[in-house]
């Protein structure tokens, strides 16, 4: 097959030709838009999933979906031990161009643009993407007193003001939101509060790793009642076919039967996998209906590339002591496994023993806490990836 039209996209947060399986979800964002701009109540959406599912690619699908609304919409990908007035700073430049483009009141706009940039000067530094800047006089005494909570719910508040009276909304989208540190993660749930109490079409919604939805409720207590904790796992048989399937077929190119379940059974449903086998099997094949041979072989390449992009990379981050408390993981065979277990296998009496690996562990986002005493890798097939390993340390 001609390389250069392969329809498959393996990435980060890349969008695949064929957004299979995620109707409900995607439908459940159209309402909450709907919902915010009427001026009825709404819960915020937080994606919760694995690595590879898909969180990312639906978040730009919300943020399509809003902007084909009318909204403003932006999103954030936070950074482990980042400054969120930071990086919520940086996606003012284009939610306040967007504003002046699209707003037909110029004075409420240009009163976005004077709050974001007193909550950008904060950070000591202007704030820019691309070749646009905030360059607006900030507002006195507005979003500018230093503490997040305050200055968030300002900033929005100015922003729902003017969205309510052009019958369009705002949209705040969170990438990686396990990462926000705890003192960060309060103000968030609280402006997120304080919106949806005063009936504003402003959405502050996000995605993260399965403990998102715990950090958020540790946070402020009312966080499991203001949020709609949506978790997004891997594809059904049916979807995964048709990830596989459908883009191959607007081509004009068919899997035949046994290739198409192989397919289906060695990506698990996984749509990172469904792209990065997809990708291999189609430069490998040289004519259609694709069979099983083709994937046979394909999928050694591609399961190397998963090797080398998405597993090894991981299991580097990990110290050598870590790397050993993983192995005792994997080798139980089980998820999620009892911290216990794991402390036993490694010679342990008790699990605090082995705290200090678990807890680094943890901090990396490498492995996750389900239950009290429970683990489980954050990334789909890493325990076979560890059972397969020869150079153990």
């Amino acid at each position: 097959m001609d390389p250069i039209s392969n329809p498959y996209s393996p990435g980060a947060g890349t969008l695949p030709p064929v957004l299979a399986g995620r109707d409900d979800v995607i439908d459940d964002f159209r309402v909450v838009i709907g919902r915010a701009t009427t001026g009825n109540s709404f819960q915020p959406m937080i994606l919760s999933g694995l690595r590879g599912v898909g969180k990312t690619v639906l978040l730009l699908r919300f943020r399509t979906i809003a902007r084909e609304a009318g909204w403003v919409a932006e999103i954030v990908e936070t950074r482990p031990d980042g400054d969120l007035r930071m990086q919520v700073a940086e996606a003012l430049p284009p939610l306040v161009r967007a504003v002046n483009r699209h707003w037909r009141n110029k004075e409420l706009a240009q009163k976005v643009g004077r709050v974001a940039a007193s909550f950008a000067s904060n950070v000591q530094a202007t704030v820019a993407r691309g070749s646009f800047q905030l360059q607006y006089e900030p507002e006195p005494g507005v979003a500018d007193s230093g503490d997040l909570e305050t200055d968030l719910v300002e900033l929005f508040v100015a922003m729902g003001e003017g969205a309510r009276e052009e019958k369009v909304g705002a949209a705040l989208l969170i990438d990686e939101l396990q990462d926000v540190p705890a003192e960060q993660l309060s103000p968030i749930v609280g402006a997120a509060h304080r919106l949806n109490q005063e009936a504003l079409p402003v959405v502050i919604a996000g995605a993260g790793l399965p403990r998102v939805g715990r950090a958020l409720s540790e946070a402020r207590s009312y966080s499991e009642r203001l949020f709609s904790i949506h978790p997004i796992s891997q594809l059904e048989e049916e979807a995964t076919r048709d990830a596989f399937a459908a883009p191959a077929q607007n081509l004009g190119v068919a899997f035949d039967k046994e290739a198409l379940e192989h397919l289906v059974a060695i990506s698990d449903g996984y749509p990172f996998f469904i792209q990065v086998y997809g990708k291999h099997t189609w430069d490998i094949a040289e004519a259609s209906p694709i069979d099983r041979e083709d994937v046979t072989l394909a999928s050694l390449r591609a399961y190397q590339e998963l090797v080398d992009s998405f597993f090894r990379p991981r299991y580097d981050r990990a110290t050598p002591a870590e790397r050993r408390y993983l192995h005792a993981m994997a080798d139980l065979n089980t998820e999620p496994v009892q911290s216990s277990d794991v402390a036993l296998s490694l010679g342990f009496e008790i699990a605090s023993q082995a705290s200090q690996q678990r807890d680094g562990l943890l901090s990396k986002g490498l492995i996750y806490a389900p239950e009290r005493g429970q683990l489980s890798f954050t990334v789909p097939q890493m325990g076979q990836y560890l059972r397969d390993l020869s150079d153990r340390p």
